[in-house]
């Protein structure tokens, strides 16, 4: 079954005695049913109300108002995650949105939020800590780790013009893809280390040249060298 699965599961056979009244309702887009039954299994045993369990967020994004969801699992660990995470806060921005993943890289956590999640939790997080992430994001408290959330705060000073980069009125994951075009990867080397799809690369690359008026990824790279939009950090 994987030490996940077993580990969730022998936490949801541990009958918590909390009830569902006043706790959220939640729904779990997970691909690998084993994991989402278990994840589903578990978060009811804390007291949680679990509304909807799909693998892919089509199935679940039309009823997901319908049945009252206030917050979403997002499995981003797989691809397509981070679109996942954009298809539900379009469709419904009222929902709590959070990310589970396997790694905790500042780059994968604040492209989760730039699509739309209000936290990003570890999947081999305890069921206190899944049950108390869902708690707090009903609350619209922060679901992240300390740097992180600095790191967000210099990029909307950054965006909002308070630095050179704003100017351009590049998004977030805009700058991710110029920083690494100026390291020389290629689009599928992007997508690999962003965890997003090649078109989504091209598609951001395409509206990068578009914005700041070039042709070529090398001009692009060349122009925001000079503004340095990143400072000093790295991915």
């Amino acid at each position: 079954m994987g030490r996940y699965a077993n580990s969730i599961v022998a936490a949801a056979d541990v009958d918590s005695g909390m009830t569902c009244e006043s706790e959220p309702r939640v729904a779990i887009i997970m691909e690998i049913g084993l994991f989402r039954d278990a994840l589903a299994r578990a978060v009811h045993r804390a007291g949680l109300q679990v509304v909807e369990s799909a693998a892919t967020a089509p199935e679940a994004t039309e009823t997901l108002t319908q049945l009252g969801a206030d917050v979403v699992f997002v499995d981003v660990s797989r691809r397509g995650g981070l679109e996942t995470l954009q298809r539900i806060a379009a469709a419904a921005p009222k929902i709590r949105l959070l990310a589970l993943a396997v790694r905790d890289r500042e780059p994968d956590v604040l492209a989760c939020i730039e699509a739309g999640a209000v936290g990003y939790v570890l999947r081999d997080a305890s069921l206190e800590e899944l049950a108390d992430a869902a708690r707090r994001a009903l609350r619209d408290e922060p679901l992240a780790s300390p740097h992180v959330i600095a790191e967000l705060m210099r990029r909307v000073a950054t965006l909002s013009g308070h630095g050179n980069a704003g100017r351009h009125d590049l998004t977030s994951r805009e700058l991710e893809v110029v920083q690494l075009i100026e390291r020389g990867l290629s689009n599928k080397e992007i997508a690999t280390q962003l965890s997003i799809a090649v078109t989504t690369v091209k598609n951001h690359v395409h509206s990068i040249l578009e914005k700041l008026g070039v042709q070529r990824r090398g001009e692009a790279a060349s122009i925001m060298r000079g503004s340095d939009p990143f400072g000093s950090t790295s991915l």
